[in-house]
């Protein structure tokens, strides 16, 4: 079986701002132009049509990356896992249309919910499968896994009650959701802060700021919900699609780095 090529401890890869800035600008453009210069049916087509193109996009960058580390059976098992987690969403977000337009029924909650949820365990699985190979779970990695989290949980629960007026079922389920994208924000932070002087560090910084801004967009997903107000052209969106291509550009990093 042949052996992974040696890397150096450390290497230069830059974070190109402008390539982040030239993300949110055009998710900002997109985002305008359709909603406000375009037919409502054409921008219905148009933002679902981007809604599961996006988590393809990045499922097969994952994949791609995946097989980059062919020879590495930490680093491929772990982009298999990240694969399958934006595979997840994108079964989800064609569920979720088929629902929504095809159907004509109510996409919240639906069998759409089980594939949106995929992510988290998987999305997890593969940031412990890295941080186990480079550092062991200290107590004060473990508080920081426990203070993130609650602290999202904390702030969409405050919002949330005072909105419903008491905890119902609709506040419990977008709990679970939200507090599962919590998790994965906190594992991704601790990732970043182990690998922040390795060689791979500004490539998982990256991925951090992709992970929140998708993040963001789940939990004002989930509170929307609550209050009846989501409709596809909400500016949600911007936060989901500026996340997706983010992350892309992470594992493009990824790819280059090793």
């Amino acid at each position: 079986m042949s052996k992974p090529n040696t890397v150096p401890e450390k290497l230069d890869t830059n974070i190109n701002i402008k390539i982040i800035a030239g993300i949110i600008f055009s998710v900002f453009i997109f985002h305008t132009y359709v909603n406000n210069f375009s037919s409502t049916e054409n921008a219905e087509v148009i933002i679902s049509i981007f809604s599961f193109l996006n988590p393809l996009v990045v499922t097969i960058a994952a994949f791609i990356v995946a097989i980059k580390y062919m020879d590495a059976g930490i680093y491929r098992k772990s982009y298999i896992f990240l694969g399958f987690a934006y595979l997840g969403i994108f079964l989800g977000e064609v569920t979720y249309l088929v629902y929504d337009i095809v159907l004509q029924l109510d996409p919240y909650p639906s069998i759409a919910d089980i594939f949106f949820f995929m992510q988290y365990p998987l999305a997890i699985a593969y940031l412990i499968l890295n941080i186990r190979f480079f550092a062991s779970f200290s107590n004060k990695y473990k508080m920081w896994i426990i203070l993130l989290p609650l602290l999202i949980l904390i702030s969409y629960s405050s919002s949330a009650l005072t909105e419903l007026g008491e905890a119902g079922f609709d506040f419990f389920y977008g709990l679970v959701f939200v507090t599962s994208a919590g998790v994965l924000l906190a594992f991704a932070v601790l990732g970043s802060t182990i690998f922040r002087e390795g060689l791979i560090g500004k490539a998982w910084m990256i991925l951090v700021i992709g992970i929140l801004s998708l993040t963001i967009g789940d939990t004002w997903y989930y509170y929307l919900e609550l209050s009846g107000e989501f409709e596809l052209s909400h500016p949600v969106n911007l936060f989901w699609y500026a996340g997706y291509w983010i992350i892309i550009y992470a594992l493009y990093k990824h790819k280059k780095t090793i």
